[in-house]
């Protein structure tokens, strides 16, 4: 009698036995699964975390150093109007030598003013990119800045030149000194520093200011200043070597018509 009492009992409590121990291991598995659900998201969300940090560094990077390039373009343009006025007064004492080391100084420093428009550039373009990873307000990229007059001291330093190239002893100098390096990266040496300075700038100015352009849009505010510069200097520049080229035709023309024995038009 008992022993069937035992058999019914385990009958009818069995299914219920192993129905939770299923409940108890199914309960066990949803709740690991669950915990690992909860790290793959707290990872996923570190490394967005850590992605929007770089981001944001990265920009921030951008924005300081090309603040730092801004500062310090105008003591650029000071120090090469410093070494031209030291090569107006070199060539007033007929001291061919000290001419031309001011000369280089002065086109050193001009070539660091291009490679600052070049860094610049590069920034902007990287700006741009980068922001649109960021999904907070990005830091402001400096455009309340305005170019310094370069233009001004490109064609004044064009003028020492080639007042200076007429002069057969500045010349012979000349010709030994123009493949000296220039430790300015786009610029191999001296020569070319001087045939290619006005229209490297022009060139890099024309293309800041088309990349600025596009910042614009979201700062207009801040853009006009540095905008309106460049697109004046890009004129500037144009206006020189337009204005160089009439002038070069003409002096051709007035060698010709030395050559030739001919009297000039004017």
């Amino acid at each position: 009698m008992v022993s069937t009492i035992v058999q019914w009992l385990v009958i009818l409590f069995l299914p219920s036995f192993f129905f939770f121990r299923w409940l108890i291991r199914d309960e066990k598995q949803w709740r690991e699964e669950s915990a690992r659900n909860e790290e793959r998201l707290r990872l996923k969300q570190q490394a967005y975390d850590a992605n929007q940090r770089a981001v944001s560094q990265r920009l921030f990077g951008f924005v300081t150093d090309t603040s730092s390039i801004l500062q310090s373009l105008p003591k650029d343009i000071d120090v090469a109007e410093h070494a031209l006025d030291e090569a107006e007064g070199e060539f007033a004492d007929g001291a061919f030598a000290p001419f031309w080391d001011a000369v280089e100084r002065a086109a050193t420093h001009l070539a660091h003013f291009d490679l600052g428009i070049q860094q610049i550039l590069n920034h902007s373009a990287s700006y741009k990119t980068e922001r649109k990873m960021l999904d907070s307000t990005p830091p402001p990229f400096p455009l309340d800045y305005t170019l310094p007059e370069v233009a001004r001291t490109v064609d004044r330093m064009r003028c020492i030149v080639r007042l200076a190239q007429k002069d057969f002893h500045y010349a012979t100098i000349y010709e030994q000194r123009k493949t000296n390096q220039l430790l300015v990266k786009g610029f191999t040496n001296l020569g070319q520093a001087l045939s290619e300075m006005s229209r490297r700038l022009e060139a890099s100015i024309t293309a800041l200011s088309g990349s600025i352009s596009d910042l614009a849009v979201s700062n207009q505010e801040n853009a006009q200043a540095l905008l309106l510069s460049s697109e004046s200097l890009r004129e500037q520049l144009q206006s020189d070597a337009a204005e160089r080229r009439s002038h070069e035709e003409q002096e051709r023309e007035m060698l010709d018509n030395i050559q030739r024995r001919r009297k000039p038009r004017y």
